[in-house]
């Protein structure tokens, strides 16, 4: 026997050894309730015989006849179970966590404990065939595709940005005052400069791709995949607002509000920031295309001088729905945490960095990357100096983790783009210890999964019931929610391997493909 078969032979026997203990654990819990073997609901049997047929399909599917039928339409019978697997999993957690949260839809412990067993079974079984797919991997056809052209320390970077900002939502949940006691302005500082990392390095990723792809292909190519990501941010940020919903965090008025950009989510708003942010690179991409680089890189002083202006125009009440929307939009009324117009400054230092890395490449030496990256942390440096002095260091930790990104204030964006270049430096640096297979496979990973990290793991810290604020208790919640992320990360990019990519559209998957 063949070594596939006796691995699809031990994936069965193993998945017939969960059936059989699970549905033993549902009669012993039928039998905890003073019940019978003979005396037993009809719901029971029926759940005992749901559990004993699935062992029977597992059976005939070792038969001769039904290895032939798999063989033959094994692609398609491959991709309809994963996709089944993977909704199991994913219902699966909602059922689990049902008795500990606070789910709009509930049933009661007596049913949600004669139902465990099954649900329990079934999550096993997606788990064992996950598995066998990441085992089957090295066996399946290699595609051929053009060198990849990433950069790990980017995406090391970007995903080390992605674990600061979920962990702010998750202390946030747990509350820093309760977490970190008189130290909660400083760790809030520095989880703050999370978003300021991510938005720089999407800049980045405007000139290393977006930008690149205009320039290869079409400006209308690099539009078309540009509007394609606002709408997947979008659909992703609905998809979180629901969940929340759904968990009482939000009532319907204001998820509809939420959803409308009238309102506020709790845990997503940086999906929905994306999803202006991404439109707006279209322009940007054109006069970047048009006018050079350094058009781009005067863009910060544009910004600024504008925000003088904006200062003095006519804002909405901040009570008012219209607010919410144009405080996403220019930061006024003061309110929103994101900005897209004062967050240019950020995706102009970003391309800026970007333009300089290619340079860098091509002449083979880091030295235009290094110089520019010194350069710009100097001139934040002088302009974080001359805003926030004199100042003492209690006052500078409260002002930064509240009053100045609040306000869109220039020391948030000048600090925080400081951050930003202190992280792409330290990754940068440790570039050649970042092939490591555990580093590849959690921290990078996530920075290659940036939407479904976020997606995920602030889905997570939304539906994770927080029992109670003991650090072991907050350290298991921070573990299971990256662990899940980069988990439902992996069976994605399963279920996309089982897609055949034409050598054509494999030739542009860089960085676009987070």
């Amino acid at each position: 026997m063949d070594k596939p078969q006796k691995l699809i032979g031990l994936i069965a026997w193993l998945g017939l050894i969960v059936i059989m203990i699970n549905t033993i654990w549902l009669i012993l819990i039928t039998l905890s309730q003073g019940n019978t073997l003979l005396k037993m609901s009809t719901k029971s049997v029926l759940l005992i015989v749901f559990l004993l047929s699935t062992g029977t399909a597992i059976l005939l599917f070792r038969t001769k006849w039904v290895k032939l039928i798999f063989e033959k339409h094994s692609l398609a019978i491959k991709k309809l179970l994963s996709i089944l697997a993977f909704s199991i999993l994913i219902l699966s957690v909602f059922f689990v966590l049902m008795p500990f949260a606070s789910f709009r839809l509930q049933v009661s412990y007596a049913i949600w404990l004669r139902m465990l067993p099954v649900v329990l079974t079934y999550t096993a079984l997606s788990i064992l065939w996950f598995w066998y797919m990441w085992l089957e991997l090295p066996t399946q056809p290699i595609v051929q595709s053009a060198p990849s052209k990433r950069e790990i320390f980017i995406d090391f970077a970007r995903g080390f940005a992605i674990i600061l900002a979920v962990a702010t939502h998750i202390f946030s949940v747990f509350e820093y005052d309760v977490l970190f006691g008189k130290s909660m302005y400083q760790v809030i500082s520095l989880t703050r400069l999370a978003t300021p990392s991510f938005i720089l390095i999407t800049g980045m990723m405007f000139e290393l791709v977006y930008f690149r792809k205009a320039e290869e292909q079409s400006f209308m190519v690099a539009a078309q995949r540009l509007v394609k990501r606002s709408l997947q941010c979008y659909g992703i940020y609905v998809v979180t607002v629901l969940i929340e919903w759904f968990n009482q965090k939000l009532n319907l008025v204001s998820a509809q509000y939420a959803i409308t950009f009238l309102g506020s989510s709790l845990l997503s708003e940086v999906l929905k920031f994306y999803a202006l942010f991404l439109l707006l690179a279209i322009p940007i991409i054109w006069l970047r295309k048009r006018f050079g680089i350094w058009l781009i890189a005067f863009l910060p002083i544009v910004v600024w001088l504008g925000d003088l202006l904006l200062d003095r125009m006519t804002w909405p009440a901040a009570n008012q729905r219209i607010g919410n929307f144009t405080g996403l939009l220019f930061g006024h009324p003061f309110g929103s945490y994101f900005s897209v117009w004062h967050s240019l400054t950020f995706m102009a230092f970003g391309m800026l960095l970007g333009y300089m890395l290619k340079r860098s490449k091509q002449a083979g030496n880091w030295k235009n990357f290094q110089v520019t990256l010194l350069l710009l942390t100097l001139i934040c440096l002088g302009v974080s100096l001359i805003s926030v002095l004199p100042t003492t260091w209690e006052e500078f930790f409260f002002n930064f983790s509240y009053r100045y990104r609040k306000n869109h204030e220039i020391p948030y964006y000048s600090i925080g783009s400081m951050g930003a270049f202190l992280l792409l430096w330290i990754s940068w640096r440790l570039r050649m210890f970042l092939n490591h297979p555990w580093l590849k496979h959690t921290i990078t990973s996530l920075g290659k999964n940036s939407l479904w990290a976020f997606a995920v793991g602030n889905s997570l810290a939304a539906l994770l019931p927080t029992q109670n604020n003991q650090a072991w208790y907050v350290v298991l919640f921070l573990l299971m929610v990256f662990a899940g992320s980069v988990g439902m990360i992996k069976m994605k990019d399963l279920l996309r391997s089982q897609t055949r990519l034409p050598v054509r559209d494999v030739k542009y998957m860089t960085h676009e493909a987070s």
